[in-house]
């Protein structure tokens, strides 16, 4: 075997800041023998302080590797020209050496030596970190390697050439090294070649020659250090590299929080996207059951995971959390395990989408009454309307035809039905309305659209509501006839045989009938209730979707139906949770 030796160069502090608050944590083990380890360590502990870390534990120096330290080490002098440092490649802590530690703080995706007087282990719980790793030419500095850290999908055998061979060192001319030895002056460096087959392991690092200067984490690489949504964010993506010299085909999975105080996220949360773009086509992903899909990628080709968060899932003051795994099914059997997170609502916040929507609906395309089932064509044009929608907290909905909205003492958004039951706590009321309901009716609840859809916002939602033949706003209501019995003057011409007396005023000759409306609220593309369009939060609080209204009773006998179909926007205007 091939003996190397290197002392451990010092740095000035480094203060790294853990994510353990991120809510999306993994659980790793750290065992070390007596001597020195080459460890990589894949999360950033819940307590990174080395002295809390360390505490009670027979290690006594540990040395950060910072693999980029060498291309940050020139610097311009006065006259233009570059003044060349001499690359420092660690930093240290030292127990009981303040002075001489660098090193405050463990961070995951790096690889650090340790040095213990005896055997230890411990599991702790962090946040994962995707690797970084810059490599540096080693060609005619033999007092300098490169240490790199592995991580690879459980049960896989895994081997010096499969996982570094695709590297800038190069398959066949480079060498790995396992790292070891008794002595604190400096570690030992055994040569395992890499020609050959030897295996290496997850959390272990090696140290490696490299043939040229790069950056290369392995065969896959992550641009970011997870999935992150922010206070406002609906979207997130993360972008994932084939950084390998073949193709390669990998696996993602997504699986709940290791730490059982964080809690599973909520079925339904999430939405996985096949392209940036996309408002349909897509599939749920429902994290509680470890949803996995696998992508294939050339050398170099990209390829970027966008997902979609639904909003209305969310609990106020709550964060939620994942784990995104990221493997590769092929020699390397490289393993990638970021955060997914959620961030937390206001506490005391209405929940989204809870309150008041108000917007328009267009109806531009129409079916005649003689055939109700026809495909409804274009309109002469669009005729548009208010529309106002409360929305509970539990994601029922009413139609209204007016309501009261106001800020009482306590600073409280409240809504009432009418202006009577406006208590004198609320301040300045402001009534609105909107003319396409009947007064008769101002409140209408939601029912389902159909068998296999909720009576919930941003699910197929329909509102039906009658407006009475002798109803104030009855169009067939004559001002100039107000009685409207239907007879004429020798009390003839009943009710025509066939026709529904429910349906009139009274059993006589039709002059009044009631007329039935149907409004459904769809978030599918139009005409195509198999393809969903998702309902997202957004940082407007805006949403649209398609809209069908049935109009029955406009006709003589009654069986007659009209279908008008257009869009509708919505925006939420006033966060109140109750309609009083």
């Amino acid at each position: 075997m091939k003996h190397i030796t290197r002392n451990l160069s010092l740095l000035s502090i480094v203060s790294l800041v853990s994510l353990s608050a991120s809510a999306a944590h993994i659980q790793e083990t750290l065992s070390l023998t007596k001597g020195w380890n080459a460890i990589y360590l894949e999360a950033t502990p819940t307590n990174a302080v080395c002295d809390e870390f360390f505490a009670g534990a027979p290690v006594t120096r540990v040395a950060s590797y910072q693999s980029d330290a060498y291309a940050s080490t020139r610097q311009i002098a006065d006259d233009g020209t570059t003044i060349d440092q001499k690359p420092i490649s660690y930093n240290v802590w030292v127990r009981g050496d303040e002075d001489a530690s660098t090193l405050a703080t463990l961070a995951g995706g790096r690889v650090y030596m340790i040095y213990t007087t005896d055997n230890w282990s411990t599991n702790f719980f962090g946040v994962p970190a995707a690797p970084r790793q810059t490599w540096r030419a080693t060609s005619g500095d033999t007092g300098f390697m490169n240490l790199a850290g592995v991580s690879a999908r459980p049960g896989a055998t895994v081997t010096a050439r499969g996982y570094f061979g695709e590297g800038p060192f190069g398959a066949a001319s480079g060498t790995a090294y396992k790292v070891g030895g008794d002595k604190m002056e400096a570690p030992t460096f055994l040569s395992l070649g890499i020609t050959s087959t030897p295996k290496v392991y997850t959390g272990k690092a090696y140290a490696l020659t490299a043939a040229k200067d790069g950056a290369w984490p392995g065969v896959i690489g992550v641009m970011g250090d997870g999935v992150y949504f922010g206070a406002d964010a609906n979207f997130a993506s993360l972008t994932v590299k084939n950084c390998g010299t073949k193709d390669h085909e990998f696996r993602f999975t997504i699986g709940n929080s290791e730490l059982e105080s964080d809690g599973p996220m909520p079925d339904g949360l999430l939405r996985r996207l096949p392209r940036v773009d996309a408002v349909s086509a897509a599939e749920w992903t429902n994290v509680a059951e470890s949803v996995s899909w696998t992508v294939s990628l050339g050398p170099d080709e990209t390829t970027e995971q966008v997902f979609k968060l639904d909003r209305s899932q969310l609990d106020a003051g709550k964060a939620y959390g994942a784990i995104l795994t990221i493997e590769d099914l092929g020699s390397s059997a490289m393993r990638v395990r970021l955060p997914l997170v959620v961030s937390a609502g206001k506490a005391g916040e209405i929940p989204y989408p809870a309150g008041l929507w108000v917007g328009e609906i267009a109806l531009s395309q129409v079916s005649g009454n003689d055939d109700p089932a026809a495909l409804p064509m274009p309109a002469g044009g669009t005729l548009k309307m208010n529309v106002m929608v409360h929305v509970g907290t539990n994601g029922t909905c009413r139609l209204l035809q007016r309501v009261v909205a106001g800020i009482d003492t306590n600073g409280t958004a409240r809504l009432f039905k009418n202006f009577e039951d406006v208590p004198s706590e609320v301040e300045n009321p402001k009534r609105l309305s909107t003319v396409m309901m009947s007064v008769d009716t101002p409140v209408v609840e939601a029912s389902a659209a159909s068998e296999t859809s909720d009576s919930e916002f941003g699910k197929d939602v329909e509102f039906a509501w009658t407006i009475a033949p002798t109803a104030r706003d009855n169009p067939f209501r004559h001002a100039w006839h107000p009685d409207h019995d239907g007879k004429k003057a020798d009390y003839s011409d009943y009710l025509p045989p066939g026709d529904d007396a429910s349906l009139y005023a009274n059993p006589v000759k039709p002059e009044l009938w009631s007329i039935h409306n149907r409004l459904i609220f769809s978030w599918h593309e139009q005409g195509n209730r198999a393809t969903p369009v998702y309902f997202p939060y957004n940082a407007d609080e805006t949403t649209v979707g398609y809209v069908i209204w049935d109009v029955a009773g406009l006709v003589a006998n009654k069986s007659g139906l009209i279908r008008s179909v257009g869009v509708f926007t919505l925006k939420r205007v006033f966060k109140a949770a109750e309609l009083e």
